[in-house]
């Protein structure tokens, strides 16, 4: 096997994504959640029937209930922020791979990928203008929501530049959010590997 057919196979088999996995993970939360909602419905009509009780005691066992309430509620979010995370965190992998073993870096423009400037620059420079590839902008979306999450929780200047994100505001209903990049930040990233195949001779 050539060299040139050898670094072409390993660039292709970098885009395996693990979607599916993701969002087993995720509805996997939901479906407890949901679960235990149930079961807080439940829990109430027994409370409130139970004539053993003295107001004050169904007060105090509802209010408990209203505590897990919460807490289902504040892990649904953590799920919707894992969405984004373990999707990004998949793709900057992947583009990372196949710019490794594309064989055109150099190590030192490998390791400074992590910054969006320097990947723009090192792609520019060797295989193409990647901020024109279709897909481009939903992948720098879901980069920009990915670092609101690791960094505050709520919405920067730069991730505001992007339709219905204010700055300032709470990061809420991500879930949402990466359903609706999915598919277009997957499309980018094959045809960035396509891209990178092309540069390969």
């Amino acid at each position: 096997m050539s060299t040139v057919v050898f670094r072409k196979l390993r660039v292709t088999i970098c885009t395996q994504h693990y979607d599916e996995v993701i969002e087993g993970v995720y509805l996997s939360v939901v479906e407890a959640k949901n679960n235990l909602l149930e079961e807080i419905s439940r829990q109430a009509v027994k409370i409130e029937n139970d004539a053993n009780l003295s107001d004050d005691e169904k007060h105090y066992l509802i209010d408990s209930l209203s505590d897990e309430h919460f807490l289902s509620e504040k892990t649904t979010e953590l799920a919707g922020e894992m969405l984004i995370v373990a999707f990004y965190k998949t793709i900057e992998i992947e583009i990372k791979d196949m710019m490794k073993f594309s064989e055109l870096f150099t190590v030192q423009e490998l390791l400074s990928l992590y910054r969006i400037r320097e990947l723009k620059r090192h792609v520019a420079s060797k295989i193409t203008d990647i901020e024109q590839l279709d897909g481009f902008t939903q992948y720098d979306e879901l980069r920009c929501i990915n670092n609101c999450i690791k960094h505050s929780g709520k919405v920067n200047n730069e991730l505001a530049a992007y339709p219905n994100w204010t700055e300032g505001n709470k990061l809420e209903s991500l879930e949402d959010s990466y359903w609706r990049l999915k598919d277009d930040v997957n499309g980018f990233i094959s045809r960035f590997k396509d891209e990178v195949l092309a540069a390969i001779v």
